[in-house]
């Protein structure tokens, strides 16, 4: 059984929602405790930013098998009202707050259904990680049925949106910028010529390498959306740009 944690926490709180997770299967026949395998997507999701962990967990969950638990938390609504989720979808399960964070990685999967979780009376209302998705993903590892842990509902959709057909080329939204410095587009295609952004050309690309150092690039990346780069170099600082701006890519 594996367990897979994505959250925007840093350091020891990841581990905290792990040992409720195996504290709450100890002794369950069958020694499950025992078969979980824990894997960390990541923890460093920038703070407070749905969207970017919710593009993390949708470039990741197809390379797990079916029966894998996922619990994504990126939260700042956390102890609001804001519902809190199990999601099924392509065979894997998700565990998470009800805005958005699931919604593109399941629906990249299948077709989401979502059942909302109560969440119990002790539970704290700054860590909903530790205190409910936790239990929830250790109840789905003992077997029980997402159904059974609360009503069908429609959950917050989250949509990247598409890079639009312009005139003069593209109009595009940056959904991500990794830690390279690259600027990760809502287009699932590659351009077929250079284009021009701010007045700098963009190379197209099949890899970095073939552009010189520090030549701006335009590629298609391993997650299947095209990519703004700088070989060896930043394209968020050298084009002044992040997360969420918009863009227009002219044609040459």
């Amino acid at each position: 059984m594996i367990i897979t944690l994505l959250s925007d926490f840093g350091s020891f709180y990841p581990a905290q929602m792990k040992g409720v997770i195996l504290s709450r299967l100890q002794g369950k026949s069958g020694n499950i405790a025992g078969k979980i395998t824990f894997v960390d997507i990541a923890h460093d999701i920038p703070a407070q930013d749905v969207r970017a962990g919710a593009f993390a967990l949708l470039s990741t969950v197809r390379f797990f098998p079916p029966g894998t638990i996922h619990i994504a938390v990126v939260d700042p609504g956390v102890g609001t009202a804001r519902r809190s989720l199990v999601v099924e979808s392509g065979g894997q399960m998700f565990a998470g707050p009800d805005n958005g964070l699931l919604i593109p990685a399941a629906r990249s999967l299948g077709r989401p259904v979502a059942y909302e979780i109560t969440p119990h009376p002790g539970a704290s209302s700054t860590f909903h990680g530790r205190d409910v998705f936790a239990p929830a993903a250790a109840l789905i590892a003992a077997g029980q049925p997402p159904a059974s842990l609360g009503p069908r509902v429609r959950p917050v959709d989250l949509d990247f949106g598409e890079a639009k057909k312009t005139a003069h080329g593209l109009e595009a939204t940056i959904i991500y910028v990794d830690r390279f410095g690259n600027l990760i587009l809502n287009l699932q295609r590659l351009p077929a010529q250079d284009m021009m952004l701010k007045g700098v050309r963009l190379k197209r690309v099949r890899t970095y390498a073939e552009g010189r150092r520090i030549e701006p690039l335009i590629t298609l990346g391993s997650h299947g959306f095209a990519e703004i780069a700088i070989n060896q170099g930043n394209a968020s600082e050298a084009f002044c740009l992040k997360a969420q701006d918009r863009i227009e890519l002219e044609e040459i």
